[in-house]
């Protein structure tokens, strides 16, 4: 596909020289605006400038690209096959000419990474060696969070980007996201709760049980009661514990029940604890990337691209 794209740039930039990016970018933007006025008035262009233009693609394409009449203007199939071309040949001009740039000028700065200490390697593990290779002049500081911790380091601008459960906890609609993972929810629990003995349990089996929570995280909690609300589901009591390391212990003296998102684990007692994965298609929680709308520093955008890279060959 690459190898065809770089042949249309070739073609109608090289070999034809009279075709202009800019065009093909007014084209695109026509899709977007479905008319001469809108997409003139958005471009800061006159209406028979951008006639012009696409006159001119027509021409040296040697296809009728739009069809005209009194009322109205529509693409011909041959007008949205070049719209779809032109898109990638425009993205793959802007990734060089990006990358040119970044070459030339080099890429310096510091980034502040905020991790949840149980899934470092699993969320970071893969893109920061790509990140530091392609830009070796960034700096990057790593913070270990809880998930409140990253997510009031956000707020106070302490840090860049963090890991943390989306929810819509409020301050949070400062933020924005990219998801990295939507998956199901289980159960930790003593291997001598009664509940042990099912291989895998639905919320119905859960309706009775105690709940541990986390005092000292409102962030998962909060993620975690939106999901099995979702599914009306709510805990019938709780116990609150100040964090994810007392859990196993509480689970052993009292025979709570903790439910979490699947994904992580406490280590070192394999022997006490175990896990059974809830049965319910729509139980589903989300772990995202998060950053303030607001943050100036380029290179958060250009770590969240690097994040889309290496999750698309994943």
């Amino acid at each position: 596909m690459l190898i065809m794209i770089l042949y249309w740039l070739y073609v109608i930039c090289i070999r034809r020289k009279t075709m202009q990016i800019q065009y093909m970018r007014e084209f695109i933007a026509f899709h977007k605006y479905g008319n001469f006025s809108k997409t003139a008035h958005n471009l800061y262009i006159t209406q028979p400038a951008l006639s012009r233009h696409i006159a001119e693609m027509e021409k040296e394409l040697g296809v009728k690209l739009l069809e005209r009449n009194k009322h109205s203007v529509s693409f011909t199939e041959a007008g949205l096959k070049v719209y779809k071309q032109f898109r990638k040949i425009i993205q793959t001009y802007d990734n060089m000419t990006q990358e040119l740039s970044e070459y030339q000028n080099g890429v310096n700065g510091k980034l502040k990474l905020g991790m949840l200490y149980y899934t470092i390697q699993q969320d970071f593990g893969a893109i920061i060696p790509k990140f530091t290779e392609k830009y070796p002049n960034v700096e990057i500081k790593r913070f270990s969070f809880q998930p409140h911790e990253g997510f009031e380091a956000l707020m106070e601008e302490k840090i860049d980007i963090c890991v943390i459960p989306r929810s819509n906890y409020p301050g949070s609609e400062v933020l924005r996201y990219y998801d990295i993972i939507q998956g199901g929810m289980d159960v930790m629990m003593s291997i001598k709760h009664p509940l042990a003995a099912k291989k895998v349990l639905t919320l119905e089996d859960l309706k009775n049980e105690i709940c541990i929570q986390l005092r000292d995280d409102p962030i998962s909690n909060h993620s975690y009661n939106e999901a099995l609300a979702v599914c009306g589901f709510t805990p019938n009591s709780v116990i609150l514990t100040d964090n994810i390391d007392t859990v196993p212990f509480l689970l052993q003296k009292t025979n709570a029940i903790y439910i979490k998102a699947k994904g992580f684990s406490v280590s070192g007692f394999k022997n006490e604890i175990t896990m059974r994965d809830i049965l319910e298609p729509t139980l589903k929680v989300t772990k995202s990337y998060a950053y303030r709308a607001d943050n100036t520093n380029p290179l958060v955008p250009l770590f969240i691209d690097m994040v889309k890279k290496v999750r698309l060959r994943a």
